[in-house]
């Protein structure tokens, strides 16, 4: 089956837990941000308290929320990092599809930074960054069957100058 692209869509996933996976995220609002109005993704697979007020959509499968608060969760450091609008998700693993087509309407054909370790699995992004360890072997290797962009951390510095990222209208590509 083709998936669907979206050549507005930078999503980030990584090799586990704390690789920096929201920082990365973060750094690509910062810099994107000061050329084109981005919108902010974090899906989970984990469900959480959440703000009803802020609730956008909710089904027995899926969640999206509109984060507004200033605090220290993922969601919000993208908002503190620039992004005009950020949504987060919390689905099941097998219902992402149907929260990312409840979700993409919102985005108004903006630059759409998504941090997601299952949305590959659904459609091709402009841009696919996966974050690892250096110096670490790689666990889930089958992100690697879609061709990610891979970005070493080693804990105190990634190996990629994000000054390569650049748009073209909406659209995301990088210089070589």
């Amino acid at each position: 089956m083709q998936k669907e692209l979206f050549p507005n869509i930078l999503l980030v996933a990584g090799d586990g837990r704390n690789v920096g996976k929201t920082y990365w995220c973060c750094r690509c609002i910062e810099h994107l941000s000061s050329k084109s109005e981005v919108v902010g993704v974090k899906i989970s697979p984990h469900f959480h308290y959440y703000d009803a007020n802020n609730l956008i959509v909710k089904t027995d499968d899926y969640v999206i929320i509109r984060e507004t608060n200033i605090n220290n969760k993922d969601s919000s450091l993208m908002l503190q990092a620039g992004a005009g609008k950020v949504y987060f998700v919390m689905c099941k693993r097998d219902k992402i599809g149907e929260a990312f087509e409840s979700l993409k309407s919102l985005f108004d054909n903006k630059v759409v930074v998504v941090e997601s370790g299952g949305l590959h699995k659904v459609i091709s992004p402009g841009l696919f960054f996966y974050i690892i360890d250096k110096g670490k072997k790689i666990g889930k290797k089958e992100y690697l069957d879609y061709n990610p962009i891979l970005i070493n951390n080693d804990g105190e510095q990634m190996d990629f100058d994000i000054q390569n990222i650049r748009l073209h209208g909406n659209e995301l590509f990088l210089d070589k």
